[in-house]
């Protein structure tokens, strides 16, 4: 439908300001322009104490468990095309499911997993528990996904480390080229 068409022009998998234009009992309406007709529900429960119609709100926007775009307060631990490490909280039929901050976990597609092993030289799919790095994107059906993989363009290439510095890290990956 032309409304669910219109709401693509909102930022999915990104948090962003929009402006409160409509009160009803389950929560509040948010549009990007008080005029906009293209609409998305923040739910009762996340609006702020004191949010009146015209106020701006800093939402993130994602899908809910139906599939319908759907705004939070909530703080995700990683945006679109950002990188994070997350907690395995169960693994399905279709892939895992990551703790992401959200009250609907974020899936991680099989096809999107590849966990090295160092010790055993070999890959294999995470588990409940596991912590990963990945990243976040939309996929063909429009849903946020996490990916495990071509991350490296992501990392960082700065380094506030200078020789002698201790540091925690995390394996990213190993190389016969260039090494770990």
């Amino acid at each position: 439908n032309l409304n669910n068409r219109k709401q693509e022009n909102m930022n999915l998998g990104e948090k962003q300001e929009l402006t409160a234009v409509k009160k009803v009992e389950f929560g509040m309406y948010l549009a990007e322009n008080p005029e906009d007709e293209t609409r998305v529900l923040l739910p009762a429960k996340q609006v702020p104490e004191g949010l009146c119609i015209g106020d701006k709100v800093e939402i993130f926007l994602y899908r809910d468990s139906k599939d319908r775009l759907i705004s939070t307060t909530n703080e995700p631990k990683l945006e679109l095309g950002g990188l994070a490490v997350l907690k395995v909280a169960q693994v399905g039929k279709i892939g895992a499911f990551l703790d992401w901050g959200l009250e609907k976990d974020l899936l991680l597609p099989f096809r999107e997993q590849d966990l090295f092993l160092p010790y055993k030289e070999m890959t294999r799919k995470v588990n409940a528990g596991d912590e990963v790095m990945v990243t976040l994107y939309i996929d063909k059906s429009r849903r946020l996904c996490a990916s495990m993989k071509n991350l490296y363009d992501l990392l960082s290439k700065d380094s506030p480390y200078k020789a002698g510095d201790e540091v925690e890290a995390r394996i990213y990956e190993f190389s016969d080229n260039f090494g770990t």
